[in-house]
């Protein structure tokens, strides 16, 4: 190599440097830096939330290796809420309440916190306090509003304390990647957040094709928080994608969040509860594409059929719905 041509790739090379140490720079609090924790005023509860691993919740029995509705054993109604980042209030679980009198359990499918902090956890007590929902079993996931941002991201202690779920996930993923089985439905936690090494990925994709295939003729519904096909413009996830893509394509409803935004594409539903929005990404093959508002689901289960309906939060109204059978 020539004189010159040594001095032309130094010259690209500290150039290169130079502007990934700028990036770094302007960008380090937004990818690795935490906001400060608001300070909690208000009483301090200890609450309890009813999981799935616990030995017994209430409304349910445990048997034939299953949960089984104890109040309605011919029906299994799910609620099932988006993103929401702290963002209902002691009303809006009333009302959601009122609304499903007879909902079994209910779901929420990330960053039901604003961020991993007590401030907030404190605030989701009091609001929950006293409603129906207080008083039948939660499944969750984590979403990336409740990981603390560091050069390792770590789930908040917090969040974790406040719920136990089954430890039946993939190794290295237990706790927070896992499945519960009703009669006739096989419900399955992903927690993409987690997902950091390629062996993450790896187990994942296994265990998932292992997890449905053993579903045998149980629906299976996937509950995750980031999605698999991105409904907002900038927000694609490759590794979510590679990993999960081929098994979750056998699943009958694959929820998910992150995105704020709502596109059915059956067997994936993306959906949001919370008051902020990104940017969209139309596509041709979605079945729906929502208009920014908040939504939440209803999951049916009634005999052989998997009912799925969509309303809007502030109304109540039936903004979309579709029939799964096998």
């Amino acid at each position: 190599m020539s004189r010159v041509r040594k001095y032309v790739w130094i010259t690209i090379l500290m150039v290169l440097l130079a502007g990934g140490a700028t990036i770094c720079a302007l960008r380090w609090q937004a990818w690795f830096g935490m906001p400060e924790e608001p300070e909690w005023k208000g009483e301090r509860i200890t609450y309890r939330f009813h999981c799935f691993g616990d030995d017994s919740v209430p409304g349910f029995a445990y048997q034939d290796k299953c949960w089984q509705d104890t109040l309605y054993p011919d029906t299994l109604d799910i609620l099932l809420l988006g993103d929401v980042h702290s963002s209902l209030k002691h009303a809006d679980y009333d009302t959601l309440a009122t609304r499903l009198p007879h909902v079994d359990c209910y779901a929420q499918l990330g960053d039901w916190l604003e961020r991993g902090y007590t401030y907030y956890e404190q605030q989701l007590y009091h609001e929950l306090r006293g409603t129906r929902l207080d008083s039948i079993p939660v499944l969750t996931c984590p979403g990336n509003h409740e990981y603390r941002k560091d050069l390792r991201r770590s789930l908040s202690p917090v969040w974790a304390g406040m719920f136990r779920h089954p430890e039946n996930g993939p190794v290295g993923l237990e706790g927070t990647t896992y499945y519960v089985d009703f009669r006739g439905l096989r419900f399955i936690v992903i927690d993409t957040q987690r997902l950091r090494l390629l062996r993450d990925y790896t187990r994942l994709n296994v265990w998932l094709m292992q997890v449905l295939q053993d579903a045998g003729d149980r629906y299976t519904v996937v509950m995750m928080h980031h999605p698999v096909y991105s409904a907002t413009r900038g927000r694609a996830n490759v590794g979510v994608y590679l990993a999960c893509l081929t098994p979750l394509r056998n699943a009958d409803l694959v929820f998910s969040g992150h995105d704020h935004q709502y596109a059915r594409q059956l067997p994936f539903v993306a959906t949001t509860t919370c008051t902020t929005e990104h940017e969209p990404k139309f596509r041709h093959y979605h079945q729906r594409q929502g208009r920014t508002d908040q939504y939440y689901e209803r999951i049916t289960l009634y005999h052989d059929t998997l009912h799925l309906c969509t309303y809007q939060l502030a109304t109540g109204a039936l903004y979309d719905e579709c029939i799964v059978t096998h």
